[in-house]
């Protein structure tokens, strides 16, 4: 199956504006890419562990993404999603 970016960047935004990525960043432009390829009944879990796009889109007490969010330590992003899809 072929990836339509055009369809895809036309369904609705996923991450929040209001985040502190910087203007161009990788990172955002992969997230938003990602999230918004989901289908709109899917319901992500978002795991991310502690770096640039971390302190940049999750600012406790808030958030940029639509989805659920969970943060972690440097090095436990895979195991902790992990025990979130057996939860799931």
């Amino acid at each position: 199956m072929a990836f339509n970016l055009k369809e895809v960047m036309n369904k609705p935004e996923r991450l929040a504006p209001g985040h502190r990525l910087c203007a161009g960043c990788g990172a955002g432009i992969a997230v938003r890419t990602v999230l918004r390829a989901l289908k709109p009944e899917d319901h992500a879990v978002i795991g991310n562990a502690t770096g640039c796009l971390e302190v940049s889109s999750f600012m406790y007490p808030y958030t940029s993404y639509e989805d659920s969010y969970i943060h972690n330590a440097f090095a436990c992003a895979g195991a902790t999603l992990s025990g979130v899809e057996t939860a799931y």
